[in-house]
């Protein structure tokens, strides 16, 4: 653990979205005054901007969190000289600590290839203005500085940064309390209320004090004959009496008890005679004593709705949408055929390849139809043929699971006659290699193009000197349904296979590791690109269409054309490539961390050193 708590909640942050608002709020306060944001979706290569007098713009913010901050710098480089953005100075944050060499290296690189001035705010940097001019900022990012490092009373850091309406009430004011402070957040204000604060486990008086001292900008107490019936209500009141901290509210008429105390003798907000005009002198009171809303309330909408809401990625019209679903016809018997003698499972193994078949005991198999003539199983022959949707159960099994297996069965005879090899290891088939270390097949896509998709090929494992090349090849699983129509349906899903440059399958949790570097970049149109490709390549009928097992009435067919559907909204693909980078610099984060965390310890440090 970090000796720092700032440095370890930044070495460990979760939050991307949050991250860019904490560095745009730290370039704010370090000199880029009207800097504007327009990180998150859609930016371009741009987290913020920062525009000189003349509007033009003279600054871009790059930010990230990622450990290889040296890549991103020029990922971020290139993306932005491709835009065509007109800068002269490109700031780049990070969370990583960079020596002088590095620094110089950096400055050096970014001036020489695009002629920007490039300055840098590394974690330290970093750390050193949070723990000074701009501590205040570890407050407003609750979810970056958190506890335990940074304690919270009420739901609210506790670190001082004097911004929040404090809102103090007794349970009688409940309600005009929550009011009043949903009504000063849709205004911009930064708003703390008892009635809605998490405090169970806390001692209520002592953590209002503490937040009264640590976080008020203003105190609000909302004030009724009841309200001073509670002492420590009172007693906090008495606490911050000073010279304008104090904005009394008055749920009732308090005139008949105005001598009675020093508060009600403050001009009060009234909400008796109104809600309206009461929230109307609350705003008045705080203008006049110069506090001023964070956001204007059209801007705080805005924010507000973009964290719950994100950028719509659908738009009214229609949009067919496919599946890995395939749909199967079977014959309407099953062949059942008597061994004379019982067979060894190796034969059995080597029988499956060309001859899909179900063995239900030692000297029966069922089947749709017939062994190939070049099949040498001695002393099987057809006993009997029995129409399966007449029979629920029969040699012991249920029917439908019998036809189940001999439909998958069928499928893997396909993929065998494909060329398709068995991974003994995994017991899964993959397609092996061809025309050196890839596996192309060319199919024409759902909207009528002709594409080819890779399903095999090689791929590297880290970075430098710990770089390890490793294989890939895919290959089908698949699942067998029917529905109520009693129609069956083909599931197909893709597996990845994972080998050394030798052959040989990883094991543990290599497995998983080297499959994330293999599909961490596909998305659903990978995926059904890889599908689409994966059924033709094992079909075998002429119009490619279908995958054909068994010959004439005994023959399984299987559709290559996926289930599809015509949906009314679309995708917005526009939408979706601008919340790309987004995605793939999240992606790139965990994957990156995942991959750290299954390191070697020395691998770690080495990492860390970088």
């Amino acid at each position: 653990m970090s000796a720092n708590p700032i440095i370890y909640c930044l070495e460990n942050l979760t939050d991307y979205r949050q991250f860019e608002r904490l560095c745009s709020d730290i370039m704010a306060g370090a000199g880029y005054e009207s800097i504007e944001p327009i990180g998150g979706t859609g930016d371009g290569g741009r987290d913020a901007l920062h525009y000189c007098s003349s509007q033009e713009i003279t600054t871009i913010f790059a930010y990230t969190v990622r450990s290889d901050w040296q890549r991103k710098l020029k990922q971020d480089c290139t993306r932005i000289s491709e835009e065509e953005h007109d800068l002269k100075h490109l700031v780049f944050v990070c969370t990583s600590t960079l020596n002088g060499n590095q620094r110089d290296a950096s400055q050096s690189y970014v001036t020489k290839e695009y002629g920007w001035r490039l300055e840098i705010f590394d974690l330290e940097r970093i750390r050193i203005l949070l723990a000074g001019n701009l501590r205040h900022l570890i407050a407003q990012h609750p979810t970056i500085f958190c506890p335990p490092w940074f304690p919270a009373k009420g739901g609210l850091s506790i670190s001082e940064s004097l911004d929040t309406l404090l809102l103090d009430h007794t349970h009688h004011d409940h309600a005009i309390a929550i009011w009043l402070a949903r009504k000063l957040s849709l205004a911009g204000f930064r708003t703390w209320c008892y009635g809605m604060a998490p405090l169970a486990g806390e001692n209520i008086n002592e953590s209002i004090k503490t937040l009264i001292e640590k976080r008020a900008l203003q105190y609000i107490p909302i004030l009724s004959p009841e309200s001073f019936t509670d002492l420590d209500f009172v007693g906090r009141i008495g606490n911050a009496t000073r010279d304008g901290f104090i904005l009394p509210c008055w749920a009732v008429s308090m005139n008949d008890l105005v001598s009675s105390s020093a508060i009600l003798q403050i001009e009060p907000a009234r909400f008796d005679a109104s809600l309206k005009s009461g929230l109307e002198s609350v705003l008045k009171g705080l203008k006049s004593r110069g506090i001023k809303p964070q956001l204007d309330s059209e801007h705080g909408n805005k924010i507000a709705l973009q964290a719950y809401m994100p950028e719509p990625v659908t738009k009214a019209a229609s949009e067919k949408i496919f599946s890995n679903v395939f749909s199967a016809t079977v014959p309407k018997s099953i062949l059942t055929y008597e061994l004379s003698s019982e067979i060894d499972e190796n034969q059995l193994e080597i029988a499956r390849h060309s001859w899909a078949f179900s063995r239900v005991s030692k000297n029966k198999l069922l089947a749709f139809n017939e062994p190939s003539s070049h099949l040498s199983l001695d002393g099987t022959d057809l006993s009997s043929e029995f129409a399966w949707k007449d029979y629920e159960y029969r040699e012991g099994k249920k029917t439908i699971n019998v036809v189940k297996e001999l439909i998958r069965r069928s499928l893997d005879v396909a993929c065998f006659q494909a060329g398709l090899l068995l991974c003994e290891n995994r017991n899964v088939l993959h397609f092996p290699e061809k025309d050196g270390d890839r596996h192309n097949i060319s199919f024409v896509h759902v909207d009528g193009r002709k594409t080819h998709v890779t399903m095999t090929g090689i791929k590297q494992d880290g970075w430098g000197d710990r770089a390890i090349k490793f294989r890939y090849q895919l290959g089908p699983k698949f699942t067998i349904g029917q529905d109520e129509e009693e129609q069956f349906w083909i599931t197909t899903r893709i597996y990845v296979r994972v080998t050394d440059l030798l052959g040989t399958p990883f094991e543990d949790k290599e497995i998983g590791k080297k499959r994330k570097k293999v599909t961490k970049s596909w998305w659903n149109k990978h995926w059904l690109a890889r599908i689409l490709g994966l059924m033709k390549g094992i079909s075998s009928s002429s119009s490619e269409e279908t995958i054909e097992i068994g010959d004439g009435k005994r023959k399984v067919i299987v559709s290559t054309i996926p289930l599809q559907w015509d949906c009314p909204v679309s995708i917005d693909v526009e939408a979706v490539d601008r919340i790309g980078d987004f995605q793939e610099e999240m992606a790139e984060v965990r994957f990156r961390g995942e991959e750290l965390e299954s390191a070697p310890e020395t691998e770690k440090e080495t990492n860390r050193d970088e």
